[in-house]
């Protein structure tokens, strides 16, 4: 029987189900090959069958029975290509795989000494790999540190003890529709059917972004800069050229943040589609995006989130001078309540990014119709109370039938959705050709634009070009006055009872963001408040 264990993570207790027949393996240095052949060989003996990859993890279902499943654990042990074992959580019955990594985020209490330090790092075997800001450590563990953090909290002498786990990422974005385009950038002014093709759209259902340009008499300036963390980004495209600054690959160590080509997993389209939402050039090529003048800071990660190298992308944008991060993703579990490392990190960006004005991050509120923050339902990301939560509204005003919701929802911006349209963008450029030889397009689709990116990844990123032009209107304004002002000019959408008192809704948020209102109000120099805890006073 699966064993469940409680620890303490983040802003709350979390229970977390040991498989008891999932176990992650890693492969020694050099040994990649080897440790391919084991596991293949593994499962020709019915003893493992792989069922993915997490984090450089090997996820291996081991048999049901006690006396196969011994073997096999036996046979893990001997395998010379294993650099790291470790079993395998789950925080939910949707069964998304959660791997340890082998590191933990610490922190002594207040007040304890050197000497006690090292006494708690010689007790359970742990060895110092980095310090962190505000006194904190990165320290490696030899053996199950689930188990080690368990021990690690019931001490005196620590604050702070959390496993690094790694689990699945999922992109904001909404599958395609087959064989269907759509030209018109609705999103930016919808007038109520471009073309004669009146046809699933609304007049004035968009985020005024026109309006927004003529209040700038200009479209911004290029001394905003949008940081986004997602996968990869095509530099070359006619609308990044000479706009992107100090790219970083965290997976490649290196500046070169440029797309993969599909391996059987996850494509590496979605960072290019995002930053052409909100940031692709005028003139430059066939479209353009909210803040088309403002510059782009891309980080590529990798498919799955990690607690460590995440907050070091965090930390790589409000350093190197990131104005707003868009976050156009969240996690694949059901249930992920977010590490204090990580919400550390999102915290001094919001607080100190941007010479202590504060840099504003974006997360997409996801795409499954499910509350963010229920008995059932946790997306640690989008509930951080300094998070910029952006769900999505259709081109008919209505809300996307596919949005999440609840009452950490700051406000919603238009993408697709039931009846409507959906949004044209950048995508990847130029081909490659697959294992089978066949001749494929890099992107979505052929040719260098993608007409239907839909979901709250594109609601998020047009959020993130809005914050953008009402930067470029008041670049003194700290994060928590921008928020205020994206929540105070926000326009109602929806019916009148969806919204509280307080005027806010679980749906929208506090209404569909109205560019051209927030940028007014902050050209306007008056007091602004700042938000509060996810945007409530």
């Amino acid at each position: 029987m699966a064993t469940k264990v409680e620890i303490k993570f983040g802003r709350s207790n979390v229970i977390l189900t040991r498989s008891d027949v999932l176990v992650a393996a890693r492969p020694r240095l050099g040994r990649t090959t080897s440790f391919g052949t084991e596991i293949q060989s593994l499962g020709a003996r019915g003893q493992g069958a792989l069922r993915g990859r997490v984090a450089g993890f090997d996820i291996v279902e081991l048999p049901t029975s006690f006396r196969k499943q011994r073997s096999a654990r036996e046979e893990f042990g001997r395998m010379m290509s294993v650099a790291r074992q470790t079993a395998v959580y789950h925080t939910s019955d949707d069964l998304v795989p959660f791997v340890p990594t082998g590191t933990i985020y610490l922190a002594l209490a207040d007040g304890v000494d050197q000497a006690a330090g090292n006494d708690i790092l010689q007790r359970y075997g742990l060895t110092v790999l980095k310090s962190e800001r505000a006194g904190r450590f990165t320290v490696l563990a030899q053996s199950d540190t689930v188990d080690i953090c368990l021990a690690l909290q019931a001490e005196a002498a620590v604050a702070i003890a959390e496993p690094d786990l790694a689990t699945p990422r999922r992109s904001a974005q909404v599958p395609p529709p087959p064989d269907t385009l759509f030209g018109e950038l609705w999103h930016l002014c919808n007038t109520g059917g471009p073309g004669g093709q009146a046809l699933g759209y609304k007049a004035g259902a968009d985020a005024r972004v026109v309006d927004a340009w003529k209040c700038l008499d200009g479209m911004g300036s290029a001394d905003v800069v949008i940081g986004f963390i997602d996968d990869g980004f095509d530099l070359t495209h006619p609308d990044f050229r000479d706009k992107a600054i100090l790219p970083w690959d965290f997976v490649r160590n290196s500046p070169d943040v440029t797309p993969d080509v599909p391996d059987g997993g996850n494509d590496d389209w979605h960072g290019t589609a995002c930053a052409g939402v909100a940031a692709a050039s005028f003139g430059a090529g066939d479209m353009i995006g909210a803040a088309p003048y403002a510059r782009i800071m891309p980080i590529r990660m990798s498919p799955d989130i990690e607690p460590e190298p995440l907050s070091r992308m965090f930390y790589y944008l409000a350093e190197n001078g990131a104005w707003i991060a868009n976050c156009s993703w969240g996690p694949e579990a059901a249930k992920y309540e977010l590490p204090t490392r990580l919400s550390d990190a999102i915290t001094y960006c919001v607080e100190q990014g941007r010479a202590g004005r504060g840099m504003p991050v974006l997360f997409a509120a996801g795409n499954a119709n499910v509350s963010i923050n229920d008995a059932t339902h946790l997306n640690g990301f989008a509930t951080h109370p300094l998070v910029i939560a952006v769900a999505s509204s259709n081109s008919l005003d209505q809300r996307s039938d596919y949005s999440n919701f609840g009452a950490e929802i700051a406000l919603c911006a238009p993408s697709s959705g039931g009846a409507g349209r959906a949004i044209i963008t950048a995508d990847v450029t130029g081909t490659y050709v697959d294992g089978n030889g066949v001749t494929r397009p890099r992107g979505y689709a052929e040719g260098d634009y993608y007409r239907f990116f839909k979901g709250t990844s594109s609601a998020c990123a047009l959020a993130a070009g809005v914050c953008a032009l009402v930067l470029s209107a008041a670049p003194e304004l700290r994060a928590a006055q921008l928020r205020g002002i994206l929540q105070q000019t926000a326009r109602r959408i929806g019916s009148p009872t969806d919204y509280g008192p307080d005027g806010h809704s679980d749906l929208f948020g506090f209404g569909c963001i109205d560019a051209a209102a927030a940028v007014a109000a902050a050209q306007g120099g008056l007091p602004v408040a700042d938000a509060g805890a996810n945007g409530l006073a």
